[in-house]
């Protein structure tokens, strides 16, 4: 390794750097050709056909409902969103054809069709125990007739899910914009633009470093308009990295995934081509992060079997090793963003005309006819049988039951952890001798080293555990506290990343998605606003959205590096922030016995956890046994007891409160210092039991104080403790500025003992 990196010098000779060119619109076949060839089936291309035909109908169905003329359910009153995919259906119905019943997707918020063609085809390919498997209720059925009502199922629950019922395959809580079938690789269409793509790269992270997964791929979809946006350009930076290949690799494998730019022309109104980009084809964006362009090509979109044959290929490269693979999928969308938007303001009749001259499923149809491959009869059969069956599933979806307004929360977050682990992820390979945490003479460790030592125990136990981040490999992190895990573990479990903290938070969310249970590290808290989209949109919310169909194990570890001189970009304490989103848990420990504790029940929830670690608090030491223990979530620690009042403080804000309390105590006054451990979830009775008590309570810590998660702590100690109060509930925080650089100024920005001493004072 060392010798590699000592060859990267200089070298300044002149010379050109030349693009390698991009090939466009290679495919050249048509079905009667390809049956000559036998690279197609006569039952492979009725699978085509009739894919495109069941997205079709499915979105027709949508906009029929908008004015009623559905009539098998024209009582019924849809609502929720319209963005409908018609014209693109080759790109679904090509792309997930190719696909493994185990492979994976991702989608987007037009991803209705994506999501009717992956389970569409994955259905066709199941065997009759795993039809049965996946709808019970039919195993009584043989043969074509258990198939066939297992694809109505499929059909119900898809418009299930749309229609916001109880039967949908997330159980109503998504919705058509969020749909997902993990049991056929679907890991979730994505309402925010392109935020579904670090979550793709993420999965083929696992298929990459997973032994039973490495024979699967990851096919993702997003539109044009994700391929100007920030995350995704990361991404495809993260998954060009040669260290996944090159000569520091230990496993040298590219990342086995296909970006397909489902390129229908439009963002939401403002084109892709001639007004808000620079390229003449965004399969040019690869050339920015890869020598051999990503393998890009251009393909045509409206031709089911010209995706058909790009997928095909791709799913080649990715087998050798040399993915990742960027298809660039020429198509159109005949409607715009959603039914509200009449297309007339920014595009033609005269353009739309053209395009459905060469519409995917006409076209497909006119060729299977003009080759003699099937009779009209055949066909008609076929789109009789596709309506029909999408009419029952739609008049049994409109009368299915509403989700229980009793169980509006349900789901929000798993109920469960990693107890045990999986036999066949308890076999860790430890390459070189594991760091030691020396123990001075009375047993004591710092804060930092503690949770270096819980992330050692658990990267023992489980093989899924992974740490990754800016520069935690060869230097051990901005704090040094993951030295030595690389030589430890190896790169496939602990790997520096870009600096694209979007990406790692995004990646981290794929990962735990597919079964692992990463440990992303952002340097400075203040670095999560770069990646709150994926903290808070997708980390937090895809365990409720999918009626907890999945789960998403991951640690994301952020330092605050308040009272360091660091100023307004590198100081806050933002743990407040990630309290106020539903989904995630928050944990802030305030000393060395605690770090570990709860780094270690942390990687083994099934819940994302924001980790807050005080920069100050680093360098503290405390006992920290050898041994195993674990430290429960929502159990607050009562440091202090006292009689007359209650300090609520966390983080490096606790070693102040009970600075005061020593202070008071001197002055007579008996104060309880309560240390919650985390934010979420909180262990209100034991705040409670105290208030009630002492009658008089300060909520306290370093964040800033205006919408700081002590004014939770006064609402929540005034609405159940009222009648016990002696005196109003008070917060003690930093003040309501940006962190100062300058030494005197942060010091008065910061709360202080002092300040927490007139506070209390003030109470009695």
């Amino acid at each position: 390794m060392g010798n590699y990196f000592s060859d990267l010098g200089p070298d300044f000779k002149k010379r050109t750097i030349k693009l390698q060119s991009i090939p466009a619109y290679q495919y050249d076949s048509s079905p009667k050709e390809e049956l000559a060839a036998k690279s197609i089936t006569k039952a492979e291309l009725l699978e085509l056909y009739e894919s495109m035909l069941v997205i079709r109908e499915f979105e027709e169905m949508i906009l029929k409902c908008r004015t009623g003329a559905y009539e098998i359910i024209s009582d019924y009153e849809y609502r929720g969103p319209t963005h409908l995919s018609i014209g693109q259906e080759a790109t679904a119905a090509g792309a997930c054809s190719t696909l493994n019943i185990s492979d994976l997707i991702t989608s987007t918020h037009r991803g209705h069709g994506d999501s009717i063609a992956k389970g569409f085809h994955a259905i066709k390919r199941m065997n009759e125990a795993e039809l049965k498997a996946r709808c019970p209720e039919y195993s009584d059925l043989k043969g074509e007739e258990l198939r066939e009502a297992v694809m109505e199922d499929h059909v119900y629950r898809t418009i299930a899910e749309l229609f916001g019922k109880e039967a949908g395959y997330g159980k109503g809580r998504g919705g058509g914009m969020h749909i997902a079938d993990f049991r056929v690789g679907h890991l979730g269409a994505n309402a925010i633009v392109g935020g579904g793509i670090p979550i793709a790269t993420g999965a083929a992270m696992t298929c990459r470093i997973d032994e039973e997964m490495k024979k699967r791929i990851v096919c993702c979809f997003a539109g044009d308009g994700a391929y100007s946006n920030g995350v995704v350009l990361e991404s495809l930076n993260w998954a060009c990295q040669e260290q996944f290949t090159g000569k520091i690799a230990r496993t040298k494998f590219g990342l086995p995934v296909i970006y397909c730019i489902v390129n229908n022309h439009f963002g939401m109104t403002g084109r892709a081509d001639g007004e808000v980009n620079g390229v003449d084809c965004l399969a040019r964006r690869a050339a920015g992060f890869d020598n051999e362009n990503m393998h890009a090509e251009v393909v045509n979109g409206m031709d089911v079997l010209a995706v058909r044959d790009a997928i095909n290929r791709a799913k080649a490269i990715l087998a050798s090793g040399k993915g990742p693979v960027l298809l660039e999928l020429d198509t159109y969308r005949y409607y715009g963003h959603s039914l509200s938007d009449p297309r007339n303001e920014y595009r033609t009749r005269e353009e739309e005309a053209r395009w459905k001259a060469v519409d995917p499923v006409d076209s497909f149809k006119k060729r299977l006819l003009d080759g003699k491959t099937f009779s009209e009869k055949e066909l008609a059969a076929v789109e009789k049988k596709v309506a029909d069956r999408n009419a029952r599933a739609a008049r049994r979806a409109a009368d299915s039951a509403n989700p229980d307004p009793k169980d509006v929360i349900k789901y929000m977050y798993a109920d469960t952890s990693c107890e045990v682990v999986p036999a066949k992820f308890t076999k860790v390979e430890v390459y070189k001798p594991l760091p030691v945490v020396k123990r001075d003479a009375d047993g004591k460790i710092n804060y930092r080293d503690a949770i270096k030592e819980g992330i050692i125990e658990e990267m023992l136990r489980d093989k899924r555990v992974v740490l990754f981040g800016e520069d935690v490999a060869d230097y051990g992190g901005a704090f040094k506290l993951s030295k030595g895990l690389l030589e430890s573990f190896g790169r496939d479990r602990v790997f520096n990343t870009p600096i694209s903290e979007a990406c790692i938070c995004g990646t981290a969310v794929g990962m735990a998605m597919t079964g692992y249970r990463p440990i992303a590290e952002l340097m400075y808290m203040d670095f999560a606003l770069m990646a709150s989209d994926q903290i808070s949109n997708q980390a937090a919310k895809w365990h409720y959205m999918t009626g907890a169909s999945t789960k998403v194990p991951l640690v994301i570890r952020c330092s605050v590096g308040g009272g360091k001189g660091y100023g307004g970009q590198h100081s806050q304490s933002l743990e407040s922030m990630f309290a106020h989103i539903p989904g995630t848990y928050v944990a802030y420990p305030s000393n060395p016995y605690d770090a570990k504790g709860l780094i270690k029940t942390a990687i083994r929830d099934d819940n994302p956890v924001i980790f807050v670690e005080g920069q100050l608090l680093y360098n503290m030491k405390g006992v920290v046994p050898e041994s195993e223990y674990l430290i429960p979530f929502g159990q607050a620690n009562v440091l202090r007891e006292g009689s007359d009042i209650t300090f609520v403080a966390w983080g490096p804000a606790v070693t102040d409160a009970m600075k005061a309390a020593d202070m008071l105590e001197k002055e007579g006054i008996s104060v309880e210092v309560i240390d919650p451990r985390t934010l979420v979830p909180f262990d209100w009775e034991t705040v409670f039991a105290s208030v009630r008590k002492t009658g008089r309570c300060v909520a306290i810590s370093q964040c800033v104080d205006i919408g700081s998660y002590t004014g939770e702590i006064v609402s929540q100690i005034v609405s159940n403790c009222f009648d016990y109060l002696d005196s109003p509930v008070l917060k003690v925080g930093a003040k309501n500025g940006i962190a100062p650089q300058a030494d005197t100024l942060e010091k008065a920005f910061l709360p202080t003992a002092d300040d927490m001493v007139l506070a209390a004072k003030s109470l009695i």
